[in-house]
């Protein structure tokens, strides 16, 4: 659903206005255990529990979410400096957005990242990025940027446009005259979502 009621260009791969994209045919339980397979299939992964991955519980986060895309959440009273395993896993979650066709790689990329916190690498350190650059889909790896643009361009209310050189910037909350644009320094001024037009 698109909450903004601005159009999103298809050519950056965003939803088209009255377009609502299906739900994947896989669960997010389905998905997370061919994450999991792929995972046991990767040598540098054999020596972590993997396979205790498939008992930690899964579920989704709020819909509005714009900057959080997964998070893996530990027990209570587990320290990231503790020795972490997958039993010291409360829940991962992961946006609903992510759940659909359109972003079902890098849902499983978002899996896979998440997998590797609950194995003991609670930080994005150089172990975790070495690990984490084992994916095999290089291009859903990268998809992050684009699903945030995606996430802001659907709960934005406003639009911050420059009356010089017309640049626009959707947002959540009106701007009120207190940002200025980037190339020419003129104050942005407000419009209402349903009055966008591009």
């Amino acid at each position: 659903m698109n909450r903004s009621n601005f159009p999103i260009n298809s050519e950056t791969g965003l939803e088209e206005p009255g377009i609502f994209i299906q739900a994947s045919s896989l669960s997010l339980e389905e998905t997370s255990l061919s994450v999991i397979e792929e995972m046991m299939n990767m040598p540098d992964l054999s020596d972590l529990h993997v396979e205790g991955l498939s008992q930690i519980p899964l579920g989704k986060l709020r819909i509005n979410a714009v900057r959080l895309h997964a998070v893996c959440r530990y027990k209570k009273g587990v320290k990231k400096t503790d020795e972490i395993s997958p039993d010291s896993v409360r829940c991962i979650d992961i946006h609903p957005r992510a759940l659909n066709d359109q972003w079902s790689r890098y849902a499983n990329f978002l899996l896979f990242h998440e997998f590797l916190h609950a194995l003991g690498f609670s930080n994005h350190g150089k172990e975790f990025r070495r690990l984490e650059a084992l994916w095999h889909d290089r291009e859903a790896c990268e998809m992050g940027r684009l699903f945030s643009s995606y996430l802001r361009n659907l709960n934005a209310r406003w639009l911050w446009v420059c009356p010089s050189c017309d640049m626009k910037h959707t947002r959540s909350k009106r701007s009120n005259g207190r940002y200025r644009c980037r190339l020419c320094l003129r104050p942005l001024i407000d419009v209402k979502g349903e009055l966008h037009d591009s």
